[in-house]
């Protein structure tokens, strides 16, 4: 099965367009989003005018088969996570610079609905999507890990539900990063065979900032993932 992985789109409609027809060109049997459709912030980016929330979430409520949430589109939602007893002392992303995404009754009541994670069975195994890492399974707390140790709920939390391959978004890498039991590493766009079990992908961002914007194709027949600029 070949499957498109998106993230992090924070109201980019036109970097979205051109990575979604990207991915169409290369082929794909599912389209996975792992949130964040929503969140422009003044200091981060500088396409307002032609930011459009509503316009990305009609295209990906048209073109993917799975749609996580992510922190900000909880936010926009006017929602908080369930707080887990490990991150009940930990500081929450206050989005105070978010600008107002101008969503619609309805598109916030859909937002509301959309999962944490979504895990999808393949004939050769099961994988899980979430927006961040367990138990911060939205992102909406704040800290970003970079020590194989850091993912150890997490891996922990794919063996519970019986994955041996996980994809996040979140993060915002120049390329991707992959993490396993025995490491944690950033590469730039490149193609790779994913052998490590249990492995975690941590997808390119689809906003554009810093010339990173991206996303990934999975052949879960050969474990080949490529990462795409």
């Amino acid at each position: 099965m070949r499957l498109a992985i998106i993230s992090d789109i924070h109201e980019d409609f036109e970097s979205l367009k051109k990575v979604i027809t990207k991915a169409d060109d290369h082929g794909y049997d599912k389209l996975i989003c792992l949130g964040d459709i929503s969140g422009y912030s003044h200091p981060y980016y500088s396409y307002d005018k032609e930011r459009n929330a509503s316009a990305c979430l009609s295209l990906i409520r048209e073109k993917c088969d799975i749609i996580l949430a992510g922190n900000h589109d909880l936010h926009a939602a006017g929602l908080s996570p369930d707080i887990p007893d490990e991150l009940e002392s930990e500081e929450t992303w206050q989005h105070d610079l978010d600008l107002d995404p101008g969503y619609t009754k309805s598109e916030i009541n859909f937002l509301g609905t959309l999962p944490n994670k979504a895990i999808l069975t393949t004939p050769e195994l099961n994988i899980l999507f979430t927006h961040y890492v367990y138990p911060n399974l939205s992102g909406f707390f704040k800290g970003f890990y970079s020590q194989e140790r850091h993912f150890d709920p997490h891996f922990a939390f794919m063996k519970e539900h019986n994955c041996s391959l996980g994809f996040m978004g979140h993060v915002h890498p120049n390329g991707f990063y992959l993490a396993h039991l025995n490491g944690y590493r950033h590469y730039r766009f490149r193609n790779m065979l994913i052998s490590a079990n249990p492995s975690l992908v941590g997808v390119p961002p689809v906003v554009r900032n810093n010339d990173q914007s991206g996303f990934c194709i999975f052949d879960s027949d050969s474990m080949k993932l490529q990462v795409l600029k």
